[in-house]
């Protein structure tokens, strides 16, 4: 896994969120239409009955189905990210790769967490890892 696919997680994050949004406001359109019926029992007298239900197009069905697989696509993205720095068997290396990736913390305040007065520490052992 590389620096550029771990930056992702957040926008994963982000995309994830705005699709199921989308899929959430996919209308559906409400039809009503009117019928006539009649007792089942002598006498059959004929009244209007009102129905109600929700229609949905072709073009409807196939974008909640686009919007699904794009969901799925990202999940399955964002948890190899996760698995990654989950796999990582120093706790340190996992702490910074957690709080950077999956949590947004700066360099700055991954250092100071880690007690460093060293801004750049966090970032140093990062990059030592990654090419090792």
């Amino acid at each position: 896994m590389d620096k550029e696919q771990l930056l992702q997680y957040r926008i994963l994050k982000l995309e994830i969120e705005d699709l199921e949004d989308k899929l959430q406001n996919v209308k559906t359109k409400l039809v009503m239409d009117k019928v006539q019926a009649s007792a089942i029992e002598y006498p059959y007298n004929l009244y209007s009955l009102k129905i109600c239900g929700l229609e949905e197009d072709a073009y409807t069905q196939r974008l909640q189905l686009l919007l699904r697989r794009r969901i799925r696509k990202c999940k399955r993205a964002r948890l190899e990210i996760e698995e990654y720095i989950d796999g990582i068997k120093d706790s340190r290396m996992r702490f910074i790769f957690t709080k950077r990736y999956i949590d947004g913390w700066t360099w700055i305040k991954i250092s100071m967490r880690l007690g460093s007065t060293n801004e750049a520490y966090a970032r140093l052992l990062h990059d030592r890892f990654l090419r090792s």
